[in-house]
């Protein structure tokens, strides 16, 4: 390179150096930095320089992610190896704010130990990616919403509204009966009419919202549910339930009961199995709950068959209180559900 292009090289370097948006900062072997451009200077100030405390180390809120606890562990900055791979930071700016970046962490000079620390602050890109996540959320949960309406408008015409037809046909005969055995007869018929509707509405109840979920908490409404599956459907749950704990946060219990019979229920309709085994634990930290089965499974990634928000729906009921799913399945061998869910 000659030394115009060379000159030039340098003009170049130094205009995007000083204009860039990206923050970039140059260290010495001790920590301590050396240059630092004017978009760096609105996340380090100038008296964090000559600080004992790293000048890094004093802005980084500790952690990787939005999930992660504050912990020092595995600092890029004490490792061994410096890459050239980007990774993600909190830092605290100038501001008092504490915002996500991009950044990289390498050395540019082995010679003098010098290293290069850049950040980009993607603070616009995560809020575009959580508003599209919130959409994609609203507009599942309004799907599953008008699904399950769908579904309890049919059982409403087809069971519940088709046995009160049958109940007022048969109270109408009674009045143009005489005999007094074909009166019992009748109205033996109509007991029988009247106690099956009932056990629709009471099942159609259990499903929407069981009053022991709300008055006794999850363990108690698993065993009410378990049991009616076994008495409408033949279906055997083997429920488990290992915990001293008996009640959670309202809406951690909504969640968790409601993955859970989603999952129950599909293993039902679509496993090809009789029965299923639910374990749920808790150390009073998280809950932990797995469901599996022996049945024909799936292919992950396909489009498995379910009902209200479907079986990859359950991630997104766990995220509302932090949880998180995670399914396993193949075919011909069953398919395992676990369920984690922090609590504190």
């Amino acid at each position: 390179m000659s030394s115009e292009d060379s000159s030039i090289l340098t003009n170049i370097l130094k205009q995007y150096y000083e204009k860039t948006s990206e923050m970039i900062v140059f260290l010495n072997s001790k920590g301590q930095i050396i240059n630092m451009n004017e978009a760096a200077r609105k996340v380090i100030s100038e008296d964090n320089q000559s600080s004992l405390t790293h000048p890094i180390c004093s802005r980084c809120e500790g952690y990787s992610n939005e999930y992660a606890l504050q912990s020092c562990r595995d600092c890029f900055l004490e490792s061994s190896k410096i890459g050239n791979t980007s990774f993600q930071v909190f830092m605290q700016t100038n501001s008092g704010t504490v915002e996500p970046f991009t950044a990289t962490y390498q050395t540019i000079s082995q010679e003098d130990d010098i290293k290069v620390y850049t950040l980009q602050n993607v603070s616009p890109q995560i809020e575009r990616q959580q508003k599209l996540h919130q959409q994609t959320m609203m507009q599942k949960t309004i799907s599953a919403q008008e699904n399950e309406r769908k579904r309890i408008s049919r059982e409403l015409h087809d069971g519940v509204v088709q046995e009160l037809i049958n109940v007022s046909v048969e109270l109408r005969l009674l009045k143009y009966q005489d005999n007094i055995d074909q009166l019992k007869t009748q109205s033996h018929q109509i007991e029988n009419l009247m106690s099956s509707l009932i056990d629709d509405i009471r099942n159609l109840s259990l499903e929407l919202r069981p009053s022991s979920l709300d008055d006794l908490g999850l363990n108690a409404a698993f065993k009410s549910y378990f049991k009616q599956l076994e008495k409408n459907f033949g279906f055997i749950v083997h429920y488990h339930y290992d915990s001293s704990v008996e009640r959670f946060n309202s809406e951690i219990e909504t969640v968790v009961y409601r993955i859970v019979q989603e999952a129950v229920f599909n293993s039902l309709k679509y496993a090809n199995v009789d029965s299923v085994d639910v374990h749920m634990t808790c150390d009073g930290h998280v809950i932990e709950v797995e469901i599996a089965d022996q049945g024909t499974g799936f292919v992950l990634g396909s489009e498995p068959k379910g009902s209200g928000l479907g079986i990859y729906g359950m991630q997104e009921r766990a995220e509302i209180v932090g949880g998180k799913v995670n399914i396993e399945s193949k075919l011909g061998k069953g398919t395992n559900i676990k369920l984690n869910v922090p609590i504190v």
